[in-house]
């Protein structure tokens, strides 16, 4: 065990080369570590991960303590959530610039997985099974069970929009239909008008005609009984002469 010190920044690198588990890196203050909190954090994460302890004299801290660890595992959560930020923060620039791919797909079976989740959702198996026959991480196993049920819903919703449009255009089709009968209906019942009247006509000139020709027979008769009542005064007379 030793102390390891340095006194400016250009001398991290060569005393974290020399650190040892049980070491003691004694400095006066943490701003010599680095120029910004993600750097400071990851050597100080480095520092207790190799057994080594920390003094800095001017924030006071000793991690030859019983809360040595604490503060190291503090660090290093400190430097995580640094790293998650900073590439959160290079993932969205690489989005806007349009370099993002996202991370690789699992590849998966997925007449085994369907399956698989079958067997699962109709209770024959438990959900832990079900990953393991798989070979999935649990978050994997539910993403991919919510991407399933959101592509069904998705394919039970353009279905149902095709029924839709199918109904709306049935009833579209009918309506052009019953307009089209209605039309002809029309039609007919204007040719069957026209012919009934043309009909009446033709059976008035035959009443008609036949009245006319009544009164022809009546008015010959009427002459013809005229012409025997002259004949028979006419005989009359001459047979007194």
């Amino acid at each position: 065990m030793g102390t390891v010190r340095f006194d400016n920044h250009k001398d991290l690198q060569s005393a974290l080369a020399r650190i040892a588990p049980g070491d003691c890196v004694e400095l006066d203050s943490l701003s010599l570590f680095a120029d910004n909190g993600k750097d400071m954090f990851g050597t100080l994460a480095e520092i207790g991960e190799r057994g080594a302890d920390l003094v800095s004299l001017r924030e006071g801290i000793d991690t030859r303590g019983g809360q040595g660890q604490c503060f190291f595992a503090l660090c290093r959560a400190l430097n995580n959530s640094e790293l998650f930020t900073h590439r959160r923060e290079g993932i969205e620039r690489a989005k806007a610039e349009g370099r993002y791919k996202g991370r690789k797909p699992i590849a998966v079976d997925e007449s085994l997985f369907n399956s698989v989740v079958t067997l699962w959702q109709n209770g024959q198996i438990t959900a832990r099974e079900a990953m393991a026959r798989l070979d999935l991480k649990p978050n994997t196993f539910y993403r991919r069970i919510k991407e399933m049920e959101e592509l069904k819903m998705k394919d039970y919703k353009k279905v149902e929009q095709e029924i839709k449009e199918a109904a709306r255009q049935g009833r579209k089709d009918l309506d052009e239909l019953k307009n089209q009968v209605r039309a002809e209906a029309k039609e007919v019942k204007k040719a069957v008008d026209e012919k009934l009247e043309l009909h009446g006509v033709e059976r008035e000139i035959r009443r008609d005609r036949i009245r006319a020709e009544v009164e022809h027979h009546d008015a010959v008769r009427q002459m013809k009984k005229d012409v025997e009542v002259e004949a028979k005064e006419l005989k009359k007379l001459m047979e007194q002469k």
